[in-house]
């Protein structure tokens, strides 16, 4: 779904498109997503009455490393050790078999993961990585943004409410808890 992957781009580093993808995203979830395109168009108020520069200095502070939401869902849900590493290597292969590049961010970007759910063609591997990665970590991000107000949480509460009301073939499943388990594989 083209949402996914302007919710991708929102999420990365602000750039000159950011109004234009905000705009985008508003209009595509408002004949279906009424709650969703209700928040996006708070973030947009924000992006379009803050100056650039404050927009990138609210980015950073909200998504870097110690920030309120670091964006990988890697790291949201494994931590940075030895089953992040796997998690990373499984994407890895995930993506070179559908030409998929992560460019120079880590495969468990928020932001490149949900770019990939617009490219991969297996619909019950790409539910997987919905219901097993990017929702739990998103759910931990918004746990981080309660301590501290970002705008950006509107764009992630709108990302979660797209993606659970998303028509699905199959139950939600609930995270690996094994080592095992936590790469994709083919």
């Amino acid at each position: 779904m083209e949402i996914y992957s302007l919710f991708g781009h929102i999420l990365e580093p602000p750039g000159p498109s950011l109004s234009d993808q905000v705009n985008e995203c508003i209009t595509l979830l408002t004949p279906f997503r009424q709650e969703a395109a209700d928040l996006m168009n708070r973030f947009k108020t924000f992006v379009e009455q803050t100056p650039f520069r404050r927009i990138e200095k609210i980015h950073d502070d909200t998504f870097s490393f110690g920030g309120v939401c670091y964006p990988y869902v890697g790291y949201q849900l494994l931590g940075d050790g030895s089953q992040r590493r796997l998690f990373l290597e499984g994407l890895k292969e995930l993506y070179q078999i559908y030409g998929f590049s992560a460019a120079q961010e880590s495969p468990d970007h928020l932001g490149v993961m949900l770019r990939f759910l617009v490219e991969g063609e297996d619909e019950e591997e790409l539910e997987d990585m919905i219901s097993l990665y990017v929702i739990p970590s998103l759910r931990r991000m918004l746990e981080g943004c309660e301590d501290r107000a970002t705008p950006y949480e509107e764009v992630l509460r709108a990302l979660l409410l797209v993606l659970q009301e998303r028509p699905t073939t199959q139950n939600e499943r609930k995270a690996p808890e094994t080592e095992k388990e936590v790469y994709f594989a083919k």
